[in-house]
């Protein structure tokens, strides 16, 4: 029996098996063989199949299987790959969010490491300049390097480096430095000069060598030098960079005009000084001669002369040992030494003998040397002080009055002096009480004590009783009864006076030394106004001023939130326009802004007579706050969700419909939230109904940019720039085309963001730059202010933002460009920021209830039917923009080549099939089928025989979907 063996692919093998000589065998063999019946029996076992090889088969069937096989992609080029990554990294340094987020996610400790690396690099690199061992090959490398780079100006570099490490460590210690744009380029400027003077004045035939040895300015200084010696030579080019060297150094130094007067004004005083003590030189050695001969002492040396007033001034401490910005010199001549003002109270009076004490010169009856003694005494006082003269109380009190009202002018501000009013308006009246005095809390604070200041304020609160003032309305108008009327609740005189006691108290603890001069009463914050400035009257009679830094007191906002467990505090530092800083405290009871009160005051009837006058509430002191939104143009509010956006918005459309006629003004009220402005529906000043939908919203806005051109040809056929001059040119003849204004109103614009942004910001924007001339006003608000919602292009063109209370400081500065939004109080409390305002300004809105508004509504709803059945005006049927909207959906519906079709058969006075195939590049059943569409729209004839051209039934400039449009509209509900 033939020995089996088994093969590599697992088959079993005979070793008789013969082998065919031919080649027509060896292709037979070639052909893979049957498998057996039944397979051989072997003594090892067959490969696992996952391991076993297919054998290679030829033929269609193999073809077949290799086809099956998935196609492998090709793995991209190294040099595709590289370009990806480049480009992918590229658009992501390129993106703000990505570094916004990269700073967000750093540690705040990383500015503290990055400052001790810069102080490290900088100590290492001076030392590595300074150092002569030649084993220390890192340091030799970094001072070669630098002096080639720099020459001998290398020394300022690790200086530079080290300067910036401390600048950004100084913030942690209490202390800010601010290094603007000027002072970096006079740093640059002044450091570029004098690398190229260090390379001009070395004066070296072979420049570039001296730099390539470290020498001048190194290649930096060489290669300035060359830019300019070639064309104005050596001598010009050091005078060039001189001039530069000095500008730089004044931009660094800040050095102004003013300045150099004063060093110079500083330096005629000096030489001036130095004349007259020269001149009374000899008068004042005869004076000390006659003074030493009547005591019987030896003269003193010339040498040592007493001090001036002025060294005596200026060695006089101060209070707290801080100086004084205030000069001492009085109005009417120099400032006067302490030995001519008498005595300080607390000096025991000097005993005098009798004989002194019953002298009279008349009598002749002193002694002649006590006569000398004084003469000597009184004449050397005359020359060291010629105008001194002790002071009595009246003269105390003139000079302390007159330095109050003329403090601070040295300084370039107005102070106003303890004890008077303010120069605004205040609600809070003020006394001064004797008893009314701060508990001595810090040894500071018992120097003041016995330093006899004045009392402490005592702030006295009234009701606050406004003076009303309402112009005469028009008939048509609705009464203001319809509104409620609701007073304001103002603070108790006990917690103004405590918050005022604790404020101050709790800024001196941390040694800011201020006072509260002065009380404004919102109805939701009481902002108490803090002083920097403190003034203070010694024993001699004159005034110092103290002050802090207005970043001490902006520092402390925790603490003072603490101290007076306040919810939310916010400080203003300072105030605009006024020379204190605004501690905003919420007060116990928050009072309801009611928009009747506001409509009633004074300050909105000044503002009568302009129909887009808004009043948006009360600002912290309670005054009303009127803005006019055809003076913003356009208004933007964000706000989170419950902090008062929708109020504010019917607030602003009651107050509206209340001054104004459906003549005047138009609304356009857009809801996307479906329930907050639908309670308006049935006003004569809509022009449609309030719209919900988000496609119905969109084509509103379309509408309104149509509007827009159309009313730009209005004003340019009458030659006038805005709405106002053109209603003025048609006159009261033409009364009926005058042309009114409208108010678009978008409750909410993230979901049109969302889910439209290209039409959305499309419309608003284009809206935002051209509507203001003809009369379109918008009033958008969100309740996401971030920056997929308010885009640039959207914020850009909205000057005018309102901002109520934000989840973080980040959305207020995207809606505000500075942060105070996230510590407002909610439920109308707002930041104003007006186009033309340096900063927000704080205001509390107004409440409008909901059965308010549907007396509004009904007053005019009945105002309404009553002027139609008077035939006085026409009902309004469909909104202007419900044509639009039906003609895309009868485009929509068809063919959207249809208006193109149109468009060409009324051009070209014939319709036919060919026509629109040729012209509109289609196919013949698609242009067959306008053809027809035409025709049953009764916009072409009926076929003509013979195969000619239709008759075209529309004229030139005529609507084609007209009478289809009119009958979808009738059809509607």
């Amino acid at each position: 029996m033939p020995e089996k063996k088994t093969a590599q692919s697992g088959r079993s093998t005979s070793n008789n098996r013969k082998q065919p000589p031919s080649a027509g065998a060896g292709k037979k063999a070639a052909q893979p063989a049957k498998a057996p019946d039944r397979p051989a029996k072997s003594t090892r076992q067959p490969a696992p199949p996952k391991a076993a090889k297919a054998p290679k088969t030829a033929g269609p069937s193999g073809a077949q299987k290799a086809a099956r096989r998935p196609n492998i992609p090709k793995k991209p080029s190294l040099s595709v790959r590289l370009s990806t990554f480049a480009r992918r990294t590229g658009s992501t340094l390129k993106n703000p969010a990505f570094w916004r987020g990269l700073i967000t996610k750093l540690p705040p400790w990383t500015d503290e490491i990055g400052a001790l690396l810069l102080i490290v690099l900088g100590v290492v690199t001076l030392t590595a300049l300074f150092n002569s061992a030649s084993e220390a090959v890192l340091a030799i490398t970094i001072s070669k390097a630098l002096r080639q780079v720099f020459g001998s100006g290398a020394y300022l570099v690790p200086l530079a480096i080290l300067a910036v490490g401390v600048i950004i460590l100084l913030p942690k210690f209490g202390m800010s430095f601010r290094i603007g744009w000027l002072r970096l380029l006079g740093v640059e400027l002044a450091f570029s000069s004098l690398e190229a003077l260090l390379h001009l004045i070395a004066n070296d035939p072979e420049a570039r060598a001296l730099a390539r040895s470290g020498g001048g300015g190194g290649y930096f200084g060489w290669a300035l030098s060359q830019l300019t010696i070639g064309l104005l030579g050596r001598s010009l080019s050091i005078v060039l960079y001189g001039i530069l060297f000095a500008v730089g150094v004044i931009l660094l130094t800040g050095l102004r005009y003013r300045h150099l007067l004063l060093g110079v004004a500083w330096l005629g005083a000096q030489f001036q000084q130095a004349i007259h003590y020269v001149e009374n030189t000899e008068a004042r050695i005869a004076a000390q001669a006659v003074a030493a001969k009547a005591e019987g002492q030896p003269m003193a040396k010339p040498r040592e002369e007493i001090q001036p007033a002025a060294a005596a001034e200026a060695t006089t401490r101060t209070p707290y040992s801080r100086p004084s910005v205030v000069s001492r010199a009085d109005e009417a001549g120099p400032a006067l030494a302490p030995a001519a003002r008498g005595p300080r109270p607390d000096t025991p009076p000097v005993p005098t003998t009798g004989t002194e004490a019953d002298s009279k010169p008349e009598k002749h009856e002193v002694d002649e040397q006590t006569r000398r003694s004084r003469l000597a005494q009184q004449q050397k006082m005359r020359l060291q002080h010629p105008d001194a003269h002790p002071l009595s109380k009246d003269e105390k009190k003139a000079l302390v009055e007159r330095t109050r009202h003329t403090l601070g002018a040295a300084n370039g501000r107005s102070l106003v002096a303890p004890g008077e009013p303010g120069t605004r308006d205040s609600i809070v009246p003020r006394e001064f009480l004797p008893d009314a005095r701060v508990v001595p809390a810090t040894p500071r604070a018992r120097m003041r004590h016995k330093q006899h200041e004045p009392s402490e304020r005592y702030f006295t609160v009234e009701d606050f009783r406004e003076v009303k003032k309402v112009g005469k309305r028009d008939d048509g108008l609705p009464p203001l009864e319809l509104l409620s009327d609701v007073e304001l609740n103002v603070p108790t005189e006990e917690e103004i006076n405590t918050n005022a006691k604790i404020i101050k108290n709790t800024l001196l603890e941390f040694d800011v030394e201020v006072e509260v001069i002065d009380v404004k009463v919102g109805p939701t914050v009481t902002q108490y106004a803090v002083s920097p400035y403190t003034e203070t009257v010694n024993a001699e009679g004159e005034m110092i001023l103290n002050r802090v830094r207005v970043s001490q007191i902006a520092n402390l906002a925790d603490d003072l939130a603490l101290a007076l467990s306040a919810k939310r505090l916010r400080i203003q530092a300072p105030v605009p326009g006024h020379s204190y800083v605004g501690v905003e405290v919420p007060n116990r009871q928050p009072s309801t802004v009611a928009l009747r009160p506001v409509l009633e005051s004074e300050s909105f009837y000044r503002q009568r007579k302009r129909p887009l006058a808004l009043p948006l509430g009360r600002d912290v002191s309670g005054e009303p706050f009127i803005a006019d939104l055809q003076s913003m143009p356009h208004l933007l509010i964000a706000g989170t969700t419950g902090s008062g956006k929708s109020i504010m918005l019917a607030a602003m459309t009651s107050a509206l419909v209340l001054n104004n006629s459906p003549e005047q003004v138009r609304l356009v009220l857009l809801d996307p939230k479906m329930v907050e402005l639908s309670r308006f529906n049935g006003l004569p000043h809509l022009l449609g109904p309030v719209e919900t939908e988000l496609d119905r919203i969109i084509e509103v806005l379309r509408w309104a940019t149509r509007e827009m051109d159309k009313r730009y040809k209005l004003l340019e056929k009458e030659a006038a720039r805005n709405i106002e001059v053109y209603n003025r040119a048609l006159g009261r003849r033409r009364q009926d085309e005058h042309l009114p204004y409208i108010v678009i109103i978008v409750d909410e614009i993230g979901d049109l963001m969302m889910q439209r942004p290209d039409e959305t910001e499309r419309a608003l924007t284009r809206l935002a730059q051209m509507a203001r001339a003809v009369g379109i006003h918008l009033m958008v608000a969100t309740q996401r202010p971030s920056v997929d919602v308010i885009t640039g292009l959207i914020k850009a063109n909205f000057p005018a933002r309102i901002s109520f209370a934000v989840a973080s400081g980040i959305d207020s500065r995207v809606i505000l460009d500075t942060v105070g939004a996230e510590t407002l109080m909610g439920r109308g409390d707002m930041l104003f920021l007006a186009p033309d305002a340096a900063g927000p300004q704080r205001v509390q809105g107004c409440y409008v209830s909901d059965d308010e508004v549907n007396r509004l509504v009904q007053y005019w709803a009945e105002w309404h039917a009553q002027a139609i059945e008077a035939e006085r005006i026409e009902p309004v049927l469909v909104a202007p923009w419900e044509r639009g909207m039906t003609r895309r959906e009868v485009l929509a519906e068809t063919d959207a080549m249809l208006e193109d079709a149109i468009a060409l058969v009324i051009e070209e006075g014939e319709a036919s099939a060919s026509l629109i195939q040729r012209r509109l590049g289609l196919g013949y059943p698609r242009a067959a089928r306008l053809m027809d569409l035409m025709h049953e729209l009764g916009i072409v004839g009926a076929a003509r025989p013979g195969g000619r051209s239709r008759e075209v039934l529309v004229k030139p400039g005529a609507d084609p979907f007209k009478n289809l449009v009119d009958q979808r509209l009738k059809k509607k509900p």
